[in-house]
């Protein structure tokens, strides 16, 4: 399926956590968590206009100040998603910087955070204009999931478990129309802008008898046409699903994350989905709140998703890939790509404690 989307993850698997989507035909970039971006471009983090965080351990959320340093000054705003006392945890970075000199600058920058909770959002803005103190906090209703609702794509997010709340998110384009412009000439029908109106009649599942008007030319004459949208649908119009993203990292392997991991990412066509542990190791998982190969595997079969790469391995076993991908290969029962990133650098630096080993 083509797909506006292009993900990588910003590191090997044996790195810090993360992922970079960027669209095509647009300017927007999407980043999923902040570990180590020490290999993202700054023109890359330029463009980060949502950042979602699944939870702020160290690993996922270091490389808050280096977005904060090449966004500062942009005159632009970062909608930031995060579990439960994200707000407090954004505030605490930008405490600890001195910000007597914004008023030097003429573009400011404003990081909107939405806090979620399980049955409200919080949302809270801090502009560098106002020294990053926070203001105009609301409190808004959550339902089915639903954090980002734009004109072409939606971002959902589950809450699971990992001993604090630990967001997955399911980013997906809208449906799309697609027009058989060859199929024109039999209804006597010519391009032109009114096909925008029947693509969105077609999304919006607008009545067969809605008329829309076409402009139709037969014998060298020129006429404004009305035809039943039952008509145009069945001759000229195919709808198909837009692409789907899932990105869940670091939870438990039980039965109610497991039950909602499966809903967010079911019938997902690509799935990221951590996997520190090879199935043999799967007390320590639990004891540590992770998955394993095997597991990762298995809620990707269970959703029904098309493609999953796992990501997120422990240190403990590098030099080890390949047993990852086959165990998890096993338990999905498709083939598996080696998971890479556009971003990693040749030589790995030297690395302090690996935060799930």
């Amino acid at each position: 399926m083509n797909s506006t989307f292009q993900p990588s993850l910003l590191n090997d698997p044996f790195g810090d956590p993360g992922l970079l989507v960027e669209r095509e035909n647009s300017s927007d970039v999407f980043l999923f968590d902040l570990g180590d971006l020490s290999g993202i471009p700054s023109k890359l983090l330029l463009k980060a206009s949502h950042v979602f965080i699944s939870h702020t351990h160290i690993d996922h959320f270091i490389g808050f100040d280096r977005l904060l340093r090449v966004s500062f000054g942009q005159g632009k705003t970062i909608h930031l998603f995060g579990p439960e006392n994200i707000t407090a945890n954004v505030a605490g970075k930008l405490a600890g910087f001195t910000w007597n000199l914004v008023e030097l600058y003429d573009e400011s920058l404003t990081i909107a955070v939405t806090e979620v909770h399980e049955d409200r959002l919080i949302k809270t803005q801090f502009r560098a204009i106002d020294k990053f103190q926070p203001s105009e906090e609301q409190s808004l209703p959550f339902q089915d999931g639903l954090l980002v609702d734009e004109k072409d794509f939606t971002v959902r997010t589950a809450i699971l478990e990992h001993r604090v709340p630990c967001l997955g998110y399911a980013l997906e384009e809208k449906p799309k129309a697609h027009i058989d412009k060859e199929q024109l000439e039999s209804l006597d029908a010519v391009a032109g802008p009114w096909l925008n109106e029947l693509k969105s009649a077609a999304l919006e599942n607008k009545a067969d008898d809605f008329l829309l008007h076409a402009p139709t030319i037969k014998n060298d004459t020129r006429n404004l046409k009305e035809i039943p949208f039952g008509l145009l649908k069945n001759k000229l119009v195919t709808v198909s699903a837009g692409y789907k993203i899932v990105y869940v990292t670091d939870t438990l392997f039980s039965e109610a994350n497991n039950k909602r991991i499966v809903g967010l990412a079911n019938g997902a066509d690509l799935f990221f989905c951590e996997s520190p542990f090879i199935a043999e190791e799967t007390d320590r998982a639990r004891e540590r709140r992770h998955l394993t190969t095997e597991q990762a595997g298995t809620l990707a079969r269970t959703a029904g998703v098309k493609r999953l790469q796992i990501f997120h391995f422990s240190r403990r076993h590098v030099g080890h890939a390949q047993r990852f991908y086959r165990e998890a290969e096993s338990a999905f029962g498709q083939p598996i790509l080696p998971s890479k990133s556009l971003f990693s650098k040749k030589k790995r630096p030297q690395r302090s404690q690996d935060v799930c080993s």
